[in-house]
């Protein structure tokens, strides 16, 4: 392994853990930009982002599992929730809904957390501090964490590595 990818895994494992607390750095644009540059830097900058996103939405479920919660919660404004505005929303929110419900149950709760993980509904951010306040446990949720964002970039990166190859 080059020095490059080492800094290419480094960089991805860095920018996983801050994309997973901001998610407006997305961690996918990383993986296709690192993929840009061929098959082995796909691979380094995938597993470094994958780890990386993992790492910190371990770290959010623990946060809330630990209880840091409470304190946010007190000092969060309450605002009305915004209602969808067509059929396809209300059946989406519904949906979503009833998946994050599915948390308790072991085997259940963990195909959950790979769906969101991989295909991103509900959104990962929110199955991490649902999942946290529910009985998920952490070894499946960091499991299905890191299988499924591996999964995610390494489809995002495989066809750019295979043009850029």
């Amino acid at each position: 392994m080059t020095t490059a990818l080492l800094y290419l895994a480094l960089g991805g494992l860095g920018y996983g853990i801050v994309s997973a607390f901001i998610p407006l750095l997305n961690a996918e644009a990383f993986v296709v930009a690192a993929a840009a540059g061929g098959a082995s830097a796909a691979v380094w900058g995938v597993a470094g982002a994958s780890l990386g996103q993992t790492v910190g939405k371990v770290a959010i479920f623990v946060m809330v599992r630990k209880g840091v919660h409470r304190r946010f919660l007190r000092e969060r404004r309450r605002r009305p929730a915004q209602q969808p505005t067509s059929a396809w929303r209300l059946r989406l929110r519904d949906w979503s809904a009833r998946l994050l419900l599915q948390l308790d149950r072991p085997w259940v709760g963990g195909l959950v957390v790979l769906v969101s993980a991989s295909a991103g509904l509900p959104p990962l951010a929110v199955v991490a501090v649902v999942a946290g306040l529910r009985r998920t446990p952490l070894a499946m949720f960091t499991v299905a964490v890191l299988l499924g964002r591996a999964a995610r970039f390494a489809a995002l990166a495989w066809p750019v590595a295979a043009i850029a190859s």
